[in-house]
């Protein structure tokens, strides 16, 4: 196949529950140059080849929008869904519309599990309700158990901080009508439907 180039021209970012896949298990940090093989093997078939920056996509398999999850083009981010991991590889899935998976090499600091990411990168700029979301993720309850009390259900909130996860859920203060409630909510399901996602900007 032959590759071709595409600019980078807004950033990606989860809009929805159906975005992330519910068997993800975090994300990882992606190199400039993508290798994707069937198996956590090089001798293995390569499934998907890019090489990119933070301006331009070169690939024979699509763009920007494909393979990452998030991608802030100021702030150097770019990110893929993990699914896997061994000591030396990953699983990523490399094409969100298809969830297609395959492995690549594992390079130190890159990967965070779901509950790492959201400490990092919820913590610093908040977290966002998708709008798919079902209703009782609106509640804030005063602990981490479904029938605890509710100490507020949000309606259109300017901003959630979040303190920290645990678990399902996660601690936050949320800023609706100049008052700050603090309690907690679902960011995501048993069953692994993410919820929330960190409101970054």
């Amino acid at each position: 196949m032959t590759a071709f180039a595409i600019q980078a021209n807004a950033d990606i970012l989860p809009a929805s529950t159906k975005d992330i896949c519910q068997q993800s298990i975090g994300m990882y940090q992606m190199p400039q140059h993508i290798i994707v093989y069937e198996k956590p093997d090089t001798k293995t078939q390569i499934l998907y080849e890019a090489n990119w920056d933070y301006k331009s996509f070169n690939s024979s398999n699509g763009g920007f929008d494909k393979i990452f999850s998030v991608f802030v083009q100021d702030k150097e981010l770019a990110y893929v869904q993990v699914t896997d991991f061994t000591d030396d590889w990953i699983e990523i899935i490399y094409d969100k519309n298809t969830q297609k998976r395959g492995w690549i090499q594992a390079e130190d600091l890159r990967f965070m599990q779901w509950r790492n990411f959201y400490n990092i990168y919820g913590r610093k700029y908040g977290l966002k309700i998708f709008s798919d979301a079902p209703k009782f993720v609106k509640d804030i309850h005063s602990s981490t158990e479904n029938d605890s009390q509710i100490i507020q259900t949000l309606k259109k909130p300017l901003k959630i901080k979040l303190t920290v996860v645990k678990g399902n859920w996660a601690l936050i203060t949320a800023i609706e009508n100049n008052i700050g409630n603090t309690g907690y909510i679902r960011w995501r399901s048993d069953d692994g439907i993410i919820f929330a996602f960190p409101a970054i900007k």
